[in-house]
């Protein structure tokens, strides 16, 4: 990423620091036990349309370096703040020469100036950062040779000014100073806090119900507010975009279950992640301590009224005071907090650590504030499993020959992955290995040996043959950390099958679905399946589909909203022909989160004709993550030209915020050969020979049931061995 050094500093001469001011006791302080939630400002915004458009432009052959080749001003009269709106940007490139064509924008209210090139340009989502006042100047700069580069803008979204906001001070006085964490920031335009934690550099924690959606924007070193209230962006060197794929969030479910966690890309002007620009982040406690006198400090961008300064509005400020309960997933506290310190670390003053995400205020007269417990089972597998942007450097993967669909049961298939570390990281070539996974959840470790520079490769173990084998990588990094692929393995798997071949009648990673159709009861009112790429709204979705192809299907997928609301929505698949078939089987992998937990199910049904329909499985909640079902399809109906298969979903009563998906469909039979005679042990059948006898007497060994040919039967004997000896003396057939 580019790095503008003079605009840097030019910027950070402008940014007001505020320190914080002394703490003083204050006995009006007293515990509350019915804290409600503030809602944060969510500043009010309107858009204004804006037609400008470059169309193709260029820079002279004689041009030295880079040049505006197009300028156009955009504006909302009269508005606070402004952030633009792109329709379309097209950046052209020149092979070895970086940046050779951007975008500059510069507020004309205070010079701020915001580069976008063609990479973080797609990262904000084809918006700009927050600038101050109405009116910003549109520059697309390119160098010569560049090739044509064009920007058309939609249109403006423009603040409005800040109303009146609710209060809820734990007393009469608001005892908040103004203060400078690094570690906390204001998160638009929800205007909630966010913060830093665990030294990762782009990763933040915020409220549930301040989860961000993929158009927020994350701002650092916020200055004051203007004599009006209207909240000052910092510069563009301060803020940075949502990544919509590292958001994870309860939403708002109330105290006690109230999180989200989000990661930021890196700043466009600066290159630098969060971390690298703030230098400092919070250290996450296990969990919130007993209750022990300790002191709780809550920092973040709340709201104010008068007789506080309107410049304080959404400014960072602070507040401390007396730690009163730990109620498990809620934890208690009484000081001064409003609207916009929702999201804010829960600080214990006497180790310095986070214990909580503040949630929920309301003190009236009573004091008291309420937050979620940093221990949340939820939050935690979500920090453990991070997504997007979020997801720290390690060893990556991939497989230069592909996933096997099906593998060899005498264990002649062999898997070739291929590993490359990000920056920073070292891969130990003597640490890689190939874990399979039996049905009754033995695992096997393979050794994988280097073949190439980064290739390894390693045979899978045998197998019985039709039986599914799930299947994971590891390797370690020098600092003997372990990497897998898929990256939650054990708890997600690769699969394939043992068999001699494979009979695929159906494969679909839904990309694209001919033949499927959905069928909604007239009684649902959202949800409807429909392929997609996940938005991952927080809100029981799935962040991603299952298979890594990009899409899914799955239930409702809207911008900030994913949930079944009646129905039942069907979806159901084309006919397949299996008249000629003996034992298929059906597999995927499935969503369903139902935040009720209640008899609401992901129903599973197979037709021979599309008409009468047999239950297979009735799935309850499976929580927030993605599971393989396979089934043999004979066990429940008769084998047609016609088999369909079918899922439905329903929220009846509408209760909760449910949620399925689909992927990684398969219908296939695995073909096992079978030996001329029982003593044609070994490939290739149809012949005996001394591998055949190898075979045997290796079983006879082990005590396996093969090689069990005579009476008393669980005897092995000699008897066994002259049974098997008139067997090979019989020939073939």
């Amino acid at each position: 990423m580019r790095k503008i050094s003079s605009l840097v500093v030019a910027l950070l001469l402008g940014v007001q620091a505020f320190a914080a001011a002394p703490d003083t006791a204050r006995p009006d302080k007293r515990a509350n036990t019915d804290a409600e939630l503030v809602a944060p400002p969510n500043y009010q915004e309107h858009f204004v349309a804006v037609v400008a458009d470059s169309g193709d432009v260029t820079a002279p052959a004689d041009a030295e370096g880079l040049v505006s080749v197009y300028a156009v001003e955009a504006s909302a009269p009269g508005a606070p703040w402004i952030r633009l709106r792109f329709d379309k940007v097209t950046l052209a490139g020149i092979i070895g020469t970086p940046d050779a064509a951007m975008l500059r924008i510069t507020s004309l209210e205070d010079g701020a100036v915001q580069y976008l090139d063609a990479v973080s340009v797609k990262q904000w989502g084809l918006r700009t950062a927050y600038f101050n006042g109405d009116t910003v100047l549109v520059e697309l700069l390119a160098a010569p040779g560049a090739g044509p580069s064009r920007v058309s803008i939609a249109g403006v979204i423009a603040g409005e000014p800040v109303q009146g906001a609710p209060r809820s001070l734990c007393g009469t006085v608001d005892d908040r100073v103004l203060s400078s964490d690094p570690r906390v920031g204001r998160l638009m335009p929800i205007g909630c806090t966010a913060w830093l934690f665990n030294n990762r550099p782009h990763c933040l924690i915020t409220a549930g119900h301040c989860g961000p959606d993929p158009a927020s924007v994350m701002q650092f070193n916020v200055p004051l507010s203007n004599a009006a209230g209207n909240p000052v962006a910092p510069p563009p060197q301060d803020q940075y975009p949502v990544d919509p794929a590292s958001i994870q969030s309860t939403g708002p479910l109330g105290v006690g279950n109230d999180w989200s966690t989000f990661g930021v890309f890196d700043n466009s002007n600066t290159g630098l992640s969060p971390l690298e620009a703030q230098g400092d982040s919070f250290t996450l406690a296990d969990e919130a301590p007993p209750v022990a006198g300790q002191t709780i400090r809550v920092t973040g961008f709340g709201t104010t009224a008068s007789p506080v300064p309107a410049t304080w509005n959404q400014a960072q400020k602070t507040d401390a005071g007396p730690y009163t309960e730990n109620l498990g997933p809620i934890i208690r506290y009484a000081m001064d907090t409003t609207g916009g310190n929702s999201g804010s670390p829960i600080i214990d003053e006497s180790t310095g650590l986070a214990i909580g995400i503040h949630t929920h205020a309301g003190c009236n007269d009573v004091g008291g504030n309420q937050g979620s417990n940093i221990n949340l089972p939820d939050l935690q597998y979500a920090l453990a499993h991070p997504l997007g942007v979020c997801i720290p450097p390690g060893l990556n993967f991939s497989y230069p020959l592909g996933l096997p669909a099906s593998i060899d049961p005498d264990g002649m298939t062999t898997l070739r992955v291929a590993i490359s570390p990000d920056d920073g990281v070292t891969l130990d070539t003597g640490a890689v290995m190939l874990h399979t996974v039996a049905p009754n959840l033995a695992e096997t470790l393979v050794p994988m040996g280097e073949v190439s520079p980064g290739v390894f490769e390693g045979a899978f173990p045998t197998a019985a043959c039709a039986s599914t084998v799930r299947f994971y990588v590891s390797a370690n990094d020098t600092a003997a950390d372990v990497h897998t692929d898929p990256r939650d393995a054990p708890e997600f798997l690769y699969t394939t099958y043992a068999a001699d071949s494979l009979i695929v009648t159906a494969d679909f990673n839904f990309e694209t679905a001919p033949g499927w159709t959905v069928v909604n009861d007239p009684s649902l009112t959202a949800g409807a399946w429909q392929i997609g790429i996940p938005l991952n709204n927080g809100r029981g979705d799935p962040p991603a589909d299952f298979d890594g192809s990009g899409r899914c299907y799955l239930t409702s997928n809207a911008f900030g909203d994913s949930d079944v609301d009646g129905g039942p929505t069907r979806l159901i698949s084309p006919p397949f022909d299996l008249s000629g078939a003996t034992d298929p089987v059906l597999s995927f992998a499935a969503w369903f989160s139902n935040s009720a937990n209640d008899a609401d199910r992901l129903e599973i049904e197979l037709s021979p004709d599309g008409g009468a329909w047999t239950s297979v499985e009735s799935i309850a909640n499976q929580g927030d993550l993605w599971f393989e079902r396979s089934y043999r399809i004979a066990d429940y109906i008769a084998l047609s030209a016609g088999v369909r298969v079918r899922f439905s979903v329903a929220d009846v009563p509408n209760n909760s915020v449910l949620e399925a998906a689909l992927d990684a469909f398969k219908i296939f039979e695995a073909l096992c050969l079978e030996g001329c005679s029982p003593a044609d042990l070994d490939k290739p059948f149809g012949s005996l020979d001394f591998s055949d006898v190898v075979v045997f007497l290796t079983a006879f060994s082990e005590g396996a049931p093969e090689a069990d040919l005579a009476p008393p039967l669980g005897v092995f004997d000699f008897s066994d061995v002259l049974a098997y000896l008139a067997l090979f003396g019989g020939g073939c057939p």
